[in-house]
């Protein structure tokens, strides 16, 4: 687990400071709505099976020849059956997809129908990715300004209120690995954040004006636009262009989805793993090896993505192994990149692992945190806190934790459930909220702490909400109460609020 800054965590500068986080849910994803219909066989020419049709007139040859180029809908064949097309089309070849990707036409729209030479889905995942990332930056911004109205130090200017993005809690860390690297007070602690964001936060910070938390916030919202764009095109495939817009807004809207504009990692972790997944939807296994080596570089929940890409590569090849399998090894050598990192500054390859002991991070059963969490809201020793910030932030990451847990379990059996060769996706979201509930804090009365930001990265639980969705009474409710939260908590953390 990477670690997290709890409020009483002293920050990497100095000790006073704190530590720097209408869709149809029947109808068969991604094929035609009548299945592939069965092709009409050939007319025989009326002029060579009756020696009397050699006498027709040129008008008449004329008719029959148009008749037997387009027959209309009552002379077509009857259409497979939905569960038989869906069958046969249940592993749907990597190709067919970059046909639809090249214009060519012909392999099946998302959602249903035919794909036309015309169709651009990625293309129409950037467009509906950067709708929605614009969106969502200008309400940041309008919810910054308001939360700094009243102000009046003469140093709070647009460029100070900015950086406040990149100052905060966890940020803090990474700007400084970027500029000192990894240095071993206070107890090896830098080791838990992973090397990827520092990296590219380093390479960048020159092109910023020489300004670090410029190059934090750049790197950040790229890879968060990234994220929206994969996501788009990772549910579209999936299930239709309905469910993927609903997917992606409802990501951004998520109480704590203002972590993908911070100075935090949350979105350059989600893209690659995303990215990983679709190529393995794909089955383009190198690049989902090179993707998920990535994402294991941002942050350790990305060895995830070794399992899946075993599961995935199981289901497809039925055992059969081939050259691709060895793709599965680049994910592990993102490991190898941290533990290089590790031997360099600390002298042992896994530092990372020791340094959760500052966090106060250990392994529990799943459950355990789940149960301490609940008792912390509704027994006398937890009430004790009142409706303090404690007892807000317990209420807040265990409804995280506890709603994740709800979705995934509709993604396996109910009316939205996905079909099983779908499952990757959500068994990836397993392993993810195992992680997200597993690692508690042995000495802070947080059971959960970070499960509210943690979440942002269980996607499939998003997709089977937009799936829900469908119904308006329930799209309301959930637009407006993750809106009305996203506003009060985005508001309280660009202020230096602790919030996961």
């Amino acid at each position: 687990m990477d670690a997290d800054s709890p409020g009483d965590r002293p920050g990497p500068t100095t000790a006073a400071a704190a530590s720097p986080a209408a869709t149809d849910p029947t109808a068969t994803p991604n094929r035609p709505d009548a299945g592939e219909a069965i092709a009409p066989q050939a007319t025989a020419d009326p002029t060579t099976a009756d020696p009397i049709a050699k006498g027709q007139t040129a008008r008449s040859r004329a008719a029959g020849s148009q008749t037997a180029k387009g027959r209309t809908s009552a002379d077509q064949p009857p259409a497979l059956d939905r569960s038989t097309a869906a069958v046969a089309t249940a592993d749907r070849p990597a190709a067919a997809e970059a046909d639809v990707a090249a214009g060519s036409g012909g392999p099946e729209e998302p959602g249903g129908g035919v794909a036309t030479g015309r169709d651009r889905p990625w293309r129409r995942a950037l467009l509906v990715g950067f709708g929605i990332f614009a969106a969502s930056k200008i309400a940041l911004a309008v919810v910054t300004a308001f939360s700094w109205i009243g102000e009046k130090r003469p140093n709070v200017t647009a460029a100070y209120i900015a950086a406040q993005w990149a100052s905060q809690w966890d940020s803090k860390w990474f700007i400084d690995i970027a500029q000192r690297g990894y240095y071993p007070e206070p107890d090896k602690a830098p080791a838990a954040f992973f090397p990827m964001y520092p990296m590219l936060i380093r390479v960048l910070t020159p092109l910023c004006l020489g300004k670090p938390w410029v190059a934090a916030l750049l790197v950040a919202n790229v890879a968060s636009l990234g994220t929206l764009v994969v996501l788009y095109r990772l549910a579209e495939r999936e299930f239709d262009r309905v469910v993927a817009g609903r997917t992606v807004f409802y990501l951004v809207a998520f109480p704590t989805a203002f972590f993908l504009t911070a100075g935090y990692n949350e979105g350059l972790f989600i893209g690659l793993m995303l990215a990983s997944l679709y190529c393995l939807r794909q089955q383009r296994w190198w690049w989902a090896g090179a993707f998920g080596g990535l994402a294991v570089f941002t942050r350790s929940a990305g060895i995830l993505l070794a399992a899946a890409f075993v599961w995935e590569y199981v289901r497809v090849n039925q055992f059969k192994l081939r050259s691709s399998a060895l793709a599965v090894l680049l994910i592990p050598v993102g490991v190898g990149g941290v533990a290089v990192f590790s031997l360099n500054a600390y002298g042992e390859p896994f530092a990372f692992l020791k340094a959760q002991r500052y966090w106060g991070r250990h392994l529990d059963w799943p459950w355990m945190p789940v149960l301490r969490g609940v008792r912390s809201l509704v027994t006398p020793h937890g009430l004790r806190y009142g409706f303090s910030d404690v007892w807000v932030h317990n209420l807040l990451e265990l409804a995280t934790a506890l709603m994740c847990i709800a979705l995934l379990v509709l993604c396996f059996v109910g009316p939205w459930k996905m079909r099983r060769d779908q499952w990757v996706l959500p068994l990836v979201g397993v392993g993810l909220t195992l992680l997200m509930i597993s690692f508690p804090s042995s000495h802070m009365p947080y059971p959960l702490y970070s499960a509210s930001r943690f979440g942002l990265e269980v996607f499939p639980a998003f997709m089977i909400l937009a799936r829900i969705g469908a119904r308006p009474w329930l799209d309301r409710i959930v637009v407006a109460l993750f809106f009305m939260l996203q506003a009060i908590l985005a508001a309280y953390f660009v202020r230096g609020g602790w919030v996961a």
